[in-house]
């Protein structure tokens, strides 16, 4: 199902692109770069944008308090369950606590939007409530807790930057009491030696994050300065590594050639983590000189990882996958992949695939879209309850007007209730009294806090 139109009804001019679900896939949020999403969009730049999957009507997020746009890209999105409130990336100065004057391709940093009040805070700040002049980025959220894990190439607890001006640090941050607390560094409080990743992922509960770095000082066992996943406990301060090598040693190649990229929304099921990378040593059988990254699924309470980018003969992928994610009681699963060897009939390929972790069945989920463009790699998003996935699509230069050479966002119902969209109408900019009557209509519908995660946490 298509859900990136214009205003004036057709497909919107894109590129559109980083769509995220909320909790229940009521909302979508997105970031576009045409001007045709909502009337009044002139800053030629990337915005991000909240749908309203039942109504269609459209707000843009990426403006400030006073709803002015500014001429800076902004994205990705992360809505809350209810569509109230979204976590949002800007380069833009959309907050007026922010000294400096911008220019060029300004400083990234979080903001907060409040879609009802129609405000826009600054959320990435440091622990006495101050930005930093080499900003955030955002990396996970607990919306129930107001809680905003989040990146930072600055020490943002004052002193020497020890992993350097490149390295980046991971932070927990309230953003209504100003709590806050280093994440990716070790129990006595120090920054890690090396640099950690600009994501992470949170138990329900909030104790637990993963997160990867490639540190020596989180723990005694990464003397190599190898980048791996590491669990941290916020009750303790204490670091585990979770990920290690099938053969029981350690890996055999240098960091900066092995990357981890966390996939998961969440800690799926309290135990479930979903990355791709580049390293072949996680499981056996892959081909150590392979060029394509794989995806994989690992279990933190058994320390076990799992080849999620197979052949359908239990082969690695030849082409492996990448872009994995996963509903958070942990059955459904999604990634893409240019292998044709998925499945036994390999159908059009390269495509995005389902698995139901239950029953084992794997699913072509975008063959009547045609295979992946060959410069796109598609942007996934699954929502929590499994029942939707969203994702990013590059139209062949070929395909009927007005799709050619459009990067457009589509859904798939996985499981439940497909919500189905009016007749396409042409979708105008919610005004405030549209806002406010939603806002009536879903608090007599009774729909609760729930929360969200590439990157939505309970």
């Amino acid at each position: 199902m298509l859900e990136t139109y214009g205003y004036g009804g057709g497909p919107a001019f894109g590129p559109c692109g980083s769509p995220m679900l909320s909790s229940r896939a009521d909302y979508m949020t997105f970031l576009c770069l045409s001007d045709d999403v909502v009337t009044g969009d002139s800053n030629e730049r990337s915005d991000v944008f909240i749908l309203d999957r039942s109504t269609r009507q459209v707000a843009r997020i990426s403006v400030d308090s006073l709803n002015q746009e500014h001429r800076f890209n902004s994205g990705p999105g992360f809505p809350s369950s209810d569509g109230r409130y979204v976590l949002f990336n800007s380069n833009g100065r959309l907050d007026p606590v922010l000294p400096w004057d911008y220019h060029d391709n300004g400083i990234v940093n979080v903001f907060l939007r409040d879609v009802d009040a129609q405000t826009t805070i600054l959320v990435g700040r440091d622990g006495a409530g101050e930005p930093h002049v080499r900003g955030t980025s955002f990396a996970a959220t607990m919306f129930q807790q107001r809680k905003l894990l989040f990146a930072s190439a600055d020490n943002l607890l004052g002193g020497p930057d020890i992993n350097g001006p490149f390295g980046f640090d991971l932070y927990l941050r309230d953003w209504q009491s100003g709590e806050f607390e280093l994440v990716s560094g070790t129990q006595d409080g120090i920054q890690g030696n090396c640099s950690s990743g600009i994501f992470g992922v949170v138990s329900d509960d909030g104790r637990y994050i993963v997160f990867s770095s490639c540190a020596s000082n989180l723990t005694e066992d990464n003397p190599g300065q190898v980048s791996n996943l590491f669990l941290h406990d916020r009750s303790t301060g204490a670091k585990r590594r979770l990920t290690r090598p099938w053969h029981g040693g350690e890996f055999t190649y240098p960091g900066p050639s092995f990357s981890v990229d966390l996939g998961a929304r969440s800690l799926a099921a309290g135990r479930y983590v979903t990355f791709s990378s580049y390293g072949t040593e996680f499981v056996q059988g892959v081909d150590p000189d392979t060029p394509f990254p794989n995806v994989y699924l690992l279990d933190i309470h058994t320390g076990t990882i799992e080849l999620v980018s197979r052949s359908w003969d239990d082969a690695p992928a030849p082409e492996g996958g990448q872009r994995i994610v996963m509903s958070a009681d942990g059955r459904y699963l999604a990634f893409t992949s240019r292998s044709p060897t998925i499945l036994p009939d390999p159908g059009v390929t390269p495509a995005i695939y389902v698995k139901d972790r239950r029953t084992g069945e794997m699913v072509n989920v975008s063959a009547s879209l045609g295979p992946i463009h060959p410069s796109h790699a598609p942007e996934l998003d699954l929502s929590d309850d499994g029942s939707t996935l969203a994702f990013s699509w590059r139209h062949a230069d070929t395909a009927a007007p007005p799709y050619a050479g459009r990067v457009l966002i589509y859904t798939v119902s996985i499981s439940g209730t497909l919500i189905e969209p009016p007749v396409p109408e042409p979708v105008p900019s919610l005004s405030f009294m549209v806002r406010l009557g939603a806002a009536v209509l879903l608090l007599l519908a009774g729909i609760g806090w729930l929360s969200q995660r590439r990157r939505r946490i309970h």
